[in-house]
């Protein structure tokens, strides 16, 4: 059976206890621990011993970072620590992010912000009782300032490491059960609405053939080419409603869904999966997409009214035009 791998970064001589006790933790858990000194990183004798730790980061599902008041090796070209570079590499890998700090550091550290704003003060030439150097600051500011996956908890003995994680990793699994679910009852709902639309489609169809008037039958042939659009579906579900006469009057994407009254919140940090929610979140590849879309529904829409001898802006100036 597949076991998650958690990776484990702090320093090693202020924090070897706390490892120890993490690395049972995990262990009691069922996952398995990576740490460097338990041989769970292979250290390839071609490569620099701070490379190989980084070139396990990739091979674990969950990184647990902890902050105590020594500052560690520096990685090298860098003026960084080793526990710095690790955790810019999960973060970069999108790998879940617990991390907690030592509480007589954080007490220092908020210290340390206070003084940083002082003017009249050199923050970094103040003695710090916990920490041995102010780049642990700048590593803990570093780490809360990500826009994601940037919780930050302090910590006064094992005891709170254990509680806060056991509570993390348990909300962790309810959330994927959770959208599990969801997910199943949508495609249930899509698959229902899917099958209505249809026969509305063909209901509304005979009815206009039979009935509808010539502008009616136009309406009728541009709102069917607008559902053909992935960027106009992306926009209903995002609860606005895309009408012809919408995409005509506005010459992209965004301006369009800001016109229905939408607001579009771009995930610009991910391009690699294309995703889009309810309320209006959607990452950049989405929205490239969505723009390439969204220009080729405007040429179909005005290549339609040209076929049947009306311009689009004869179309925008009918007030009948919906």
């Amino acid at each position: 059976m597949a076991t998650p791998r958690v990776f484990v970064s702090s320093t090693w001589y202020d924090l070897r206890y706390i490892r120890e006790n993490l690395k049972y933790f995990i262990k009691t858990l069922g996952y398995d621990p990576v740490l460097s000194e338990e041989g769970g990183v292979f250290y390839d004798p071609g490569v620099h011993v701070q490379d190989a730790c980084l070139s396990e980061i990739p091979n674990c599902h969950l990184f647990i970072l902890i902050i105590g008041g020594r500052f560690g090796a520096e990685f090298k070209d860098s003026t960084k620590s080793v526990t710095n570079s690790e955790h810019t590499e999960a973060v970069k890998l999108k790998i879940p992010v617990f991390t907690l700090v030592e509480q007589a550091v954080h007490n220092d550290f908020q210290l340390y912000q206070a003084n940083k704003r002082n003017l009249s003060v050199d923050a970094k030439m103040i003695s710090y009782p916990s920490a041995n150097d102010t780049r642990i600051f700048e590593f803990i500011d570093e780490v809360r300032s990500s826009i994601v996956n940037n919780a930050l908890v302090p910590f006064r003995d094992f005891a709170d490491i254990e509680s806060y994680l056991r509570q993390q990793w348990a909300g962790m699994m309810f959330s994927f059960l959770l959208r599990e679910n969801e997910a199943l009852r949508v495609a249930d709902t899509l698959s229902m609405l899917t099958s209505i639309s249809e026969r509305v489609e063909m209901l509304s169809r005979q009815i206009l053939q039979s009935v509808g008037t010539e502008r009616a039958k136009l309406t009728a042939e541009l709102y069917d080419k607008v559902l053909q659009h992935e960027c106009a579906r992306d926009m209903a579900y995002m609860r606005t409603r895309p009408t012809p006469k919408s995409v005509l009057s506005n010459d992209s994407f965004e301006k369009c869904f800001s016109s229905l009254g939408g607001k579009l919140v771009v995930d610009r940090s991910d391009r690699e999966t294309s995703s889009v929610s309810p309320t209006g979140g959607m990452t950049i590849s989405r929205l490239e997409h969505n723009w390439k879309d969204y220009e080729e529904l405007r040429k179909d829409l005005s290549q339609i009214l040209v076929e049947n001898g009306v311009t689009p802006e004869a179309y925008l100036a009918d007030s009948k035009a919906t």
